[in-house]
């Protein structure tokens, strides 16, 4: 039988405008001072009791990260309300008008969060006739505490308007926020409860198949709205996917990222980039495999750990291994220096992609090392020399000159009939190029080193 449950509010707007702030405010929590680079990175979910309210509200928190879209989109799918937080010193920001673009496909209602009000500068005004007509407006501080109370309230009454329903004793629908592999408690999935409620011991099927039991709960029994986390899976369920304890031939999940290519080596392959890609959730996995340049490749990904294994796929192929969030033991890092692996892990996900994009389209830099003129033409065994005179820096055996508007090698340096390695600022020199090139008396070879940054 239908019954009211709590809401369920998702919290969405852009990156460092407070969402997580505001709700370490409410749930009197530290997470925002932990987070790295201070950007919520994964989708985080409570439920908040409420003194004048039988029912609480149960929160997710969504990433505001451009790169993290999909979570934001499946947050805003698995709500009921949607806060929209803005900060009141900067605007309207790209991230926001994202955010209200997920909100109304989602078509639930917007409650716009106006915050930061206590900061110098702030300006509700301007917030709202930014966004006039896009929903109820409330002025907060995560800070201060300024409006907290007035913004639950409102959550209320936008919910009594039209109450959430759900059937307890109906089968299982439950949505995957977030999953991942740890390495102690096997496959982890943090669900939120649609319909249905979820026992300890439940068979869990992932539409027509069965994936495991719930081995444990974070919250036992789970009743509709509310998040928890279960443990006991045969696989990692893809994020956004729905849980059930029926087998359901009509629900379609999305495809795990477990992605993986054809081999062949080495990092650039017909203009492809190759990598295998750790990430510590399937949320952030799925962000990063999103966001990547269409030129890279992934190999092999998975939530978890780097793993020897990951260095022992990467090494015949030539390939980096790439981190998000994760950790690698000394044993892995050794391993990988043997095997001359690179790896890379980072905590924050624009740095990685940062790096991805330079390894990419590398930034090409020139440096002019040595200046020389041609004075001279000399033969020796039938091979043709150029007689120079250095006017500028130094030219190396080795090094690339251009000359005649065409970039060689310089095969030998001649001092005398000696060779030599080096010949500096005002040695008179001969050199032969490789490959062989026309040159003129009176020209000029410039010797640079070309740097692309990765």
């Amino acid at each position: 039988m239908l019954q009211t449950r709590p809401p369920i509010v998702v919290v969405l707007g852009h990156v460092d405008h407070g969402k997580t702030s505001l709700l370490d405010a409410l749930n009197k929590t530290s997470v925002a001072a932990r987070e790295a680079g201070g950007i919520t990175q994964s989708t985080r979910a409570f439920q908040l009791p409420i003194a004048n309210s039988q029912l609480p509200i149960t929160f997710i928190d969504t990433p505001g990260h451009a790169a993290f879209s999909q979570m934001r989109s499946r947050g805003g799918q698995a709500a009921d309300i949607a806060i929209l937080v803005v900060s009141a010193v900067d605007g309207v920001m790209p991230q926001t008008k994202e955010s209200i673009e997920t909100i109304q496909a989602a078509k639930i209602p917007m409650i716009v969060a106006i915050n930061k009000m206590d900061v110098t500068g702030a300006s509700a005004d301007l917030i709202k006739s930014q966004l006039a007509g896009l929903g109820e407006t409330v002025e907060i501080s995560a800070k201060t505490g300024q409006g907290l109370p007035e913004l639950l309230d409102l959550i209320l009454l936008v919910n009594d308007l039209n109450p959430a329903q759900a059937d307890p004793e109906k089968p299982l629908q439950a949505i995957v926020l977030e999953s991942s592999l740890d390495p102690h408690k096997g496959s982890l999935a943090t669900l939120i409860i649609k319909d249905g409620t979820l026992h300890q011991g439940n068979a869990i099927y992932l539409g027509e198949k069965l994936i495991g039991k719930a081995r444990s709960l974070s919250i036992d029994p789970a009743l509709p709205s509310t998040p928890v986390e279960v443990s006991g899976l045969s696989e990692v369920p893809p994020v956004g996917s729905i849980l059930s304890t029926q087998s359901l031939n009509n629900i379609t999940s999305p495809p795990p990222l477990n992605l993986r290519g054809g081999v062949g080596g080495g990092d650039i392959e017909s203009g492809v980039f190759k990598i295998i890609l750790k990430a510590d959730v399937a949320g952030s996995l799925e962000a990063i495999t999103y966001s990547l340049p269409p030129e890279v490749k992934i190999l092999v990904s998975g939530t978890g750990d780097i793993t020897e294994s990951d260095i022992l796929t990467a090494s015949p192929l030539k390939i980096k291994v790439l981190g998000f969030n994760v950790r690698v033991s000394g044993s892995t890092l050794k391993l990988a220096e043997i095997e001359k692996v690179t790896v890379k892990t980072f905590n924050i996900i624009y740095e990685l992609l940062d790096y991805v994009d330079k390894l990419v389209h590398p930034q090409v830099t020139e440096i002019v090392t040595g200046k020389a003129e041609i004075l001279a033409e000399f033969k020796m065994n039938g091979v043709r020399i150029a007689g120079c005179k250095c006017t500028e820096g130094q030219i190396l055996k080795g090094d690339i000159v251009r000359i005649e508007g065409h970039e060689v090698k310089i095969k030998s340096l001649h001092l005398g009939k000696a060779e030599t390695e080096k010949v500096k600022l005002g040695q008179e020199f001969g050199v032969v190029f490789n490959p062989h090139i026309d040159f003129k008396l009176g020209g000029s070879i410039m010797a640079i080193q070309i740097h692309g940054q990765a």
